[in-house]
């Protein structure tokens, strides 16, 4: 899919505010603690939003149009399929609203039928396990674990 050209924009701003923060109020990549982490992802998203920008600058008079209706589409479902998560959570649990939302994801790109099952169950339950068992992250319960 390809990406509005206010897109590496709207990032760049959102990286920069992240790195200066995590620079000045927590003392940034040069010791580790709280700050590590945000400095080095921000920065990483600092270079790739540069590199992007960068591509979408250079490929900008090859485009014709912005989104197909296909593209439209499939974006319309995630942003509805992203919405259900977010309410049925503390209704069904994370493992089966997780297993549910990577099972719509594949199925929109074009994944096939037991790949999708498979891979969607096995990820939501290691994702699960990892969280709630070894790091102890209190997940919602829900229904289901």
């Amino acid at each position: 899919m390809r990406a509005l050209p206010l897109t590496p924009f709207i990032i760049l701003i959102f990286a920069i505010t992240i790195f200066s923060i995590s620079v000045t109020e927590y003392g940034g990549i040069g010791q580790h603690g709280a700050g590590f982490m945000p400095t080095l992802i921000s920065g990483l998203l600092l270079l790739f939003t540069a590199i992007d920008a960068a591509v979408d600058i250079k490929n900008r008079g090859q485009r014709q149009s912005l989104f197909s209706m296909a593209e439209c589409k499939a974006l319309a479902l995630i942003i509805i399929v992203v919405m259900l998560f977010v309410f049925l959570l503390d209704i069904l649990g994370f493992v089966i609203c997780s297993c549910l939302l990577l099972f719509i994801l594949m199925k929109i790109r074009g994944v096939k039928l037991p790949l999708a099952a498979g891979v969607s169950i096995a990820a939501s339950l290691i994702i699960y396990y990892v969280f709630a068992r070894v790091l102890l992250v209190a997940l919602p319960a829900g229904i289901g674990f």
